[in-house]
C-alpha cells in the first residue's frame, strides 16, 4: 500500500523564518537571551558518541547527544556542534514557556485573539 499522504513541509528555509523574525518588535527568546542564562558547558566522550551537558545558571540541565551512523563520517568538531544543538535546541521551548509565563501574568488578555496571518492547522 503506497502512502498518498503530501507532505506539508514550511514555505520558508530556516534562514528566510529568521529574517522575518528579525522584523518582529515583541517580546520573544533570542539564541542571545538562552546563552546569557548558559552557566556550564561540559562533554562526554565515549567511543565516537559525544554529550552535551548544559547546564544552567539556575541549576536546571538539558542534554544533546550525537553519534555519526558511520565511523568513516565521525568528526570530533562536527559531532561536537551536533550534541551542543540537540541540547540547546531543548532550552527553546523552556525558555518560550517561562516567556509566556511572564507575558500571562502581566497582562491576562494578551493571548485573547489571534494573530492576522494565523492558520490554524490542516
Amino acid at each position: 500500500m503506497a502512502n498518498d499522504k503530501k507532505l506539508d513541509y514550511p514555505i520558508y528555509t530556516l534562514q528566510e523564518a529568521q529574517a522575518v523574525v528579525a522584523t518582529k518588535t515583541a517580546p520573544m527568546v533570542t539564541k542571545e537571551s538562552i546563552e546569557a542564562k548558559i552557566a556550564d558547558i561540559q562533554y562526554i566522550y565515549h567511543a565516537h558518541l559525544i554529550i552535551c551537558i548544559i547546564t544552567m545558571k539556575n541549576g536546571f540541565m538539558v542534554n544533546g547527544q550525537s553519534a555519526p551512523a558511520d565511523m568513516r563520517n565521525y568528526d570530533t568538531n562536527v559531532t561536537k556542534t551536533y550534541a551542543y544543538e540537540n541540547a540547546f535546541k531543548q532550552l527553546w521551548v523552556l525558555e518560550g514557556y517561562l516567556l509566556r509565563e511572564k507575558l500571562h501574568a502581566n497582562d491576562k488578555t494578551a493571548f485573547d485573539t489571534l494573530p492576522d496571518d494565523y492558520e490554524a492547522p490542516r
